[in-house]
């Protein structure tokens, strides 16, 4: 039980849900706390303690259903079992002609609910259901799962061995056939979960590849270069790699320390005991946590790209404690509001067409950090790290590296990320062997597979 719910914890986590391990281990103690037969509230305990964001509840009870459902995500309902009341009593003899291991797997089945019948048929599925690769193999994994729960080629035979017994031992015809009937209702309930296990998990696997062969190709393809559909699976990507940048040195939680001893909380908390101080109350300790500050390049010559770049950094608010957001052509603009206050595509698009900037100028880099460090010179501190994302494209102005410098000696990193290949660096209009001296890190960012090498450079411990 308790590996399941693990395999269930990891199922949610590789689909995208936040789950921490104290998180996985909560779940563990609430479903010990609840019956098994009582499916509403052992989901509500799976829920309460596993699902922080609503946003992943749908995913939560489609995995659910996945997961701990006889009948897995299909849905429908298991054939029914008639109440033994009208019958009379089983003589115990009867019960041999069915065989040792049918007749402990009909005893068990009489008081299981629907949820341990799934998870003892997924327990005994666990090797069957491992390499399913075709449709062809589904009716040979089914076959091989009733065999290993008792219930194989020879329980029909063993039927009709019971209902010679159970007349030999004195019943009627009516209650032998009664009593054989109910046998096999709840054989063939175990037969329905048996089969809506593997094709559920059937159709699991061959997802999961689907998906992981569509982010193959999109790992390599062009930034920018996405359909619809190939957008909602991006916004996954981008998911994954925001869980990575949790990593990130600066975001790890160092252990708490207190902070100066608060005399007045102290003085008033001993009042009773006369001003002696026997509780003692500290002052909370000061939070450095990093900020963002982002410039973006959005010239005609970034449009392919800018609009994955600016995805990205919209997935990077709830990573720090403050994201700052600016973009340039040949100025620099803040659009850090527009991401502060609508969803993912209004404030890309808003921030793709901002007021004040000039459209009509060609790009330069320059000019761009220059009015960054003049106009906002609060951005830049110690504590924050100055992410750059542009070609480097200057068009011959001149590329103004110094302030890059002086922005990098008050920062406490600048990464560059470039969507050209590093062997166009240099030539033409590009300034960015300039640039390079004054960054902590400089990548080329073409695709999703080197967006994530660039982060995996960025969480590495040094010298590696």
């Amino acid at each position: 039980m308790d590996e399941h719910i693990l395999q269930f914890v990891a199922a949610l986590r590789a689909a995208g849900v936040r789950v921490s391990p104290p998180e996985a281990a909560e779940a563990l103690v609430a479903a010990g706390t609840v019956e098994l037969d009582d499916r509403r509230t052992f989901r509500a305990a799976l829920r309460g303690t596993l699902v922080k964001r609503s946003i992943d509840l749908e995913l939560f009870e489609q995995l659910f259903d996945l997961y701990f459902s006889p009948y897995g995500s299909r849905g429908g309902v298991l054939p029914t079992v008639e109440p033994p009341d009208d019958l009379p009593p089983l003589p115990p003899e009867a019960l041999d002609a069915l065989g040792g291991e049918l007749q402990a797997l009909l005893d068990r089945l009489m008081d299981m609910g629907d949820l341990e019948l799934a998870l003892m048929v997924r327990e005994a599925a666990r090797e069957a259901i491992a390499g399913l690769e075709s449709l062809l193999q589904r009716g040979m994994a089914g076959r091989s799962i009733l065999e290993a729960l008792g219930a194989g080629s020879g329980a029909d035979a063993a039927l009709d061995r019971f209902q010679a017994a159970l007349r030999a031992a004195g019943l009627d015809e009516g209650a032998a056939r009664a009593w054989r009937e109910r046998m096999r209702q709840q054989i063939d309930r175990l037969r329905a979960t048996v089969r809506g296990t593997v094709d559920a998990e059937f159709e699991r696997i061959d997802a999961q590849r689907r998906r992981e062969r569509l982010r193959s190709d999109l790992g390599r393809a062009p930034l920018g270069a996405f359909s619809p559909r190939e957008s909602a699976e991006m916004a996954r990507l981008v998911e994954r790699l925001g869980r990575k940048l949790d990593s990130l040195p600066e975001l790890r939680r160092r252990p708490r320390r207190r902070g100066a001893l608060d005399m007045q909380r102290t003085w008033r908390a001993n009042l009773q005991s006369g001003g002696v101080p026997f509780r003692l109350r500290w002052e909370k300790p000061p939070q450095h946590r990093p900020q963002v500050a982002a410039l973006c390049d959005i010239s005609n010559s970034m449009q392919t790209t800018v609009r994955f770049m600016l995805h990205f950094l919209y997935r990077l608010q709830d990573r720090f404690s403050r994201v700052r957001t600016f973009v340039f052509v040949s100025g620099t603009v803040e659009v850090t509001g527009e991401f502060a206050e609508a969803d993912a595509a209004t404030a890309i698009d808003r921030a793709m067409q901002p007021r004040d900037i000039a459209w009509y100028s060609s790009t330069n880099y320059g000019r761009s950090l220059e009015s960054f460090a003049t106009e906002y010179p609060d951005a830049v501190t110690p504590r924050t790290i100055l992410l750059v994302l542009g070609d480097g494209r200057g068009n011959y102005t001149p590329p103004r590296a110094e302030v890059l410098g002086s922005l990098r000696a008050r920062a406490r990193r600048v990464v560059w990320f470039n969507p050209e290949a590093r062997l166009s660096w240099g030539l033409g209009d590009s300034s960015m062997p300039a640039y390079v001296p004054h960054c902590t890190q400089v990548a080329e960012v073409r695709n999703v597979v080197q967006l994530e090498a660039a982060i995996d450079a960025m969480v590495a411990p040094p010298g590696r």
